[in-house]
């Protein structure tokens, strides 16, 4: 009789399991079905991450980069209702937070200055810690930004070694930046040549509001920043050739006088200053 009841128990155990199983497969499909024929949503169609899957995952992985480390930055003067925006890059250095961007469009002191991943979440400055205007970069910190992934400093620059590859000609480049402060919009490109003074060509697209955006290779490097459009002169007067950039390479920044004021404690109202 025991085994007669225990034999019952199994076989009602085994059905309960199968019928389970089922409920779970066909739970399954019904919302991977509707999963299919749904709509996405606003949100997901602009997601930082909504990024081609045809891609291979060296350039998947250095758009993800891009697009997830791109920052607006805003600066202005006190004597002016105006307002520059320009693009950047999100860095971390030590526990602290950075924006890497061009020089030019920075108008005045670290209270105007301001990062934004959005109209309504703007960041402010603490600290000017290298505006360079010999060679048009500025690095800035800020506050912690919760919408962005900052990019180590220290992993994210290519070696000394690696220059050589990473300008190579028709290397493929990526970028996300601001142009006409529309985005954030992401780019690609290749790396056409270099000027006599060092400055890196390339073919892509840009106009203002790039200015100050990360450049990355196909292997994830962040090799410069976009400082200018080139212009040429032609019958009809000068004009401007869009999908030629020029970028700052990184390696011309004076890397130990950055990471020296990085390193020196930030004073309360401590605004900066900007210049060489």
């Amino acid at each position: 009789m025991r085994r007669r009841f225990l034999a019952i128990l199994k076989l009602s155990l085994q059905m309960m399991f199968v019928m389970v199983v089922g409920f779970g497969i066909s739970l399954g499909v019904l919302i991977s079905v509707q999963e299919s024929i749904r709509l996405p949503t606003p949100q997901e169609l602009a997601s930082l991450n909504n990024i081609s899957p045809h891609l291979g995952a060296q350039e998947y992985s250095a758009v993800k980069k891009s697009r997830n480390s791109v920052l607006r930055v805003l600066s202005g003067r006190s004597s002016s209702s105006g307002i520059a925006s320009m693009s950047g890059t999100y860095l971390s250095h030590n526990g602290k937070y950075y924006v890497l961007t061009a020089a030019h469009g920075i108008m005045g002191e670290c209270e105007r200055f301001f990062v934004a991943t959005s109209e309504d979440d703007l960041y402010a400055c603490i600290k000017y810690i290298d505006v360079n205007s010999q060679y048009d970069y500025a690095i800035i910190e800020i506050e912690e930004v919760e919408e962005r992934i900052p990019l180590l400093l220290s992993q994210i620059i290519p070696a000394n070694n690696q220059w050589e590859n990473e300008l190579a000609i028709l290397n493929e480049t990526f970028y996300t930046g601001y142009p006409n402060s529309l985005g954030p919009l992401t780019f690609e490109g290749s790396v056409a040549g270099l000027s006599d003074q060092q400055y890196v060509y390339l073919h892509s697209y840009a106009w203002p509001g790039s200015s100050g955006a990360g450049v990355f290779t196909r292997e994830g490097k962040l090799i410069g920043i976009i400082l200018a459009l080139n212009v040429g002169f032609t019958e009809a007067g000068y004009d401007v050739l869009e999908d030629l950039v020029i970028i700052l390479p990184l390696f011309k920044i004076d890397w130990d006088l950055v990471y020296a004021t990085m390193e020196e404690p930030t004073e309360t109202g401590d605004t900066g200053d900007t210049g060489e």
